[in-house]
């Protein structure tokens, strides 16, 4: 892989990250909607991709302010009322559907086998949609760090940890997730988050365990 492609991909992961942890304050969204209208995002190669950043758009010219987006972060992923898109990968896959289930502590072991952990260990549930997106951005910042440092050996080991995390986490999820954020956004502005965490998840395929060539 290109460092410029892993550049991206950790551009779009950790800004997808923080904007689904948490909605976005009035400066970070007027920022938002003026890279939208310029057409600045890190990965624009897909018609997903390109419809996202028009969906953000579309946000601006209809002068969503930061209340409304909050109002609409709280409905999709925090409650109080039952959230339409819950954000946590064990809520999605365990059998009860509950918080700290087996997923949770996975991602956490995941986490401290590249010596990593989240900011709340324990308090919040380490297998949320912004947590899982921050260990990729890291995973592929290690990986270019590596390849800069002309360290093939350890850039192949951090890369291979994501295909293996991709497939046995992310990708497995987070595509629903996705698409519940599209039917349920009431803003232009979530709606679009959904397309461009859709495009991201596209551009991720390729590099998961399982679509990988096997090694000579």
């Amino acid at each position: 892989m290109r460092p410029e492609d892993l550049d991206a991909l950790a551009a779009a992961s950790m800004a997808l990250s923080r904007l689904l942890l948490a909605s976005p304050d009035a400066a970070t969204l007027a920022r938002l909607h003026a890279a939208a209208e310029q057409g600045d995002w890190p990965l624009l190669g897909s018609a997903t991709a390109q419809r996202g950043l028009a969906l953000l758009a579309r946000s601006a010219e209809a002068g969503e302010t930061a209340e409304v987006v909050h109002r609409d972060h709280n409905r999709l992923f925090v409650g109080p009322e039952a959230p339409l898109a819950p954000p946590y990968e064990s809520v999605h896959r365990s059998e009860e559907g509950l918080l700290f289930e087996a997923e949770t502590l996975q991602v956490r072991a995941f986490y401290a086998r590249f010596g990593l952990q989240v900011p709340r260990l324990g308090r919040e549930p380490d297998d949320h949609i912004g947590l899982e997106l921050e260990l990729v951005a890291s995973l592929c910042l290690g990986a270019l760090d590596a390849l800069e440092a002309d360290d093939e050996a350890r850039a192949q080991v951090l890369l291979e940890g994501l295909g293996t995390f991709l497939d046995e986490h992310l990708l497995a999820w987070a595509p629903t997730l996705l698409t519940q954020v599209a039917q349920g956004a009431r803003t232009w502005f979530h709606a679009g988050l959904a397309e461009l965490g859709r495009a991201l998840l596209e551009e991720l395929g390729p590099l998961r365990a399982s679509t990988r060539p096997a090694q000579a």
